[in-house]
């Protein structure tokens, strides 16, 4: 075979395999074609998916009008945390004698209350007569539910308002809650079969500092209402409502403390107890 009839050869092979793979890939092709279809839908899909994922968080606008509203606390029976306070009890409960106005703790209700003192005051006005009462108890607990201070106590005589305050020993860390309970135990008819009997109230207490900008203020502000006006701005209650507390006793006649004393408890809802006398501290056991 000569180099023409060779080349010719060849060349028709060559035309006849090209033929042959052809036919081949567009069979192979037409077998394939639903797989690659569905390779590009999914692949599509897994491409606008991590599109959407990668994307960053929209950001409520500070201008937006919408907001969260807290849920109101749960109640518990004033052994452990829960409602963040309860600053009425019952008003009569078992053998405690029945009354019209309750026990209530002077504190705005379901608030955590300020204090810059590290031994608060704290003011509670007593319904009940101090012979239907057998003691109550006052206590503090830490953030972790662990006694900080408890003490029994009783009464001072008469109905009024009483005042418990934080001893020197115990002293409140500056930004750490605590919370409070207010106990009291009523006589019971027949001490042997019959169980204690209690009415309670209870709370949060946070010891702030001040802000410079308050430390000047109260430096300069030699009148104690004056001082009273600053803290109750500065929604600094404990020191508010103690020192205007202190000038109702020593001037129980006085209108204008008379009518401060009556504007504080009417900004928190106790105006119906404005009038009550101030009978004085409990007394602790030690």
């Amino acid at each position: 075979m000569n180099f023409h009839q060779h080349l010719l050869t060849s060349l028709r092979f060559a035309h006849l395999h090209a033929k042959t793979n052809t036919t081949t890939t567009k069979l192979l092709m037409h077998k394939l074609k639903p797989f690659f279809l569905m390779t590009l839908t999914l692949l599509s899909f897994i491409s606008y998916s991590t599109s959407i994922l990668a994307q960053p968080s929209v950001k409520a606008s500070k201008n937006s009008n919408t907001s969260t509203r807290v849920p109101p606390p749960t109640q518990d029976d004033g052994s452990s945390q829960g409602r963040p306070s309860r600053r009425t009890g019952t008003g009569s409960r078992g053998t405690c004698p029945a009354v019209s106005t309750p026990l209530t703790a002077l504190v705005p209700s379901n608030n955590i209350t300020l204090s810059v003192e590290e031994n608060p005051t704290f003011w509670f006005f007593v319904p009940y007569k101090s012979e239907a009462i057998d003691s109550g108890e006052f206590s503090l607990q830490d953030e972790a539910n662990n006694d900080v201070y408890r003490t029994p106590f009783t009464l001072p005589k008469g109905q009024g308002i009483v005042s418990v305050t934080v001893p020197p020993e115990i002293s409140l860390v500056p930004n750490k809650k605590y919370k409070w309970y207010f106990k009291l135990y009523c006589k019971m008819p027949n001490l042997q079969t019959s169980p204690k009997e209690s009415d309670f109230v209870y709370g949060l207490v946070q010891r702030v500092t001040l802000r410079p900008q308050i430390e000047n203020q109260l430096k300069v502000a030699t009148a104690p209402l004056s001082r009273i006006t600053i803290y109750s701005q500065n929604a600094i209650w404990h020191s508010a409502i103690t020192e205007l507390a202190k000038l109702r006793i020593a001037e129980p006649r006085n209108p204008t403390v008379n009518n401060n004393w009556a504007n504080l408890l009417k900004s928190i809802g106790l105006e119906n107890l404005a009038k009550e006398p101030i009978v004085g501290e409990v007394k602790t056991k030690k």
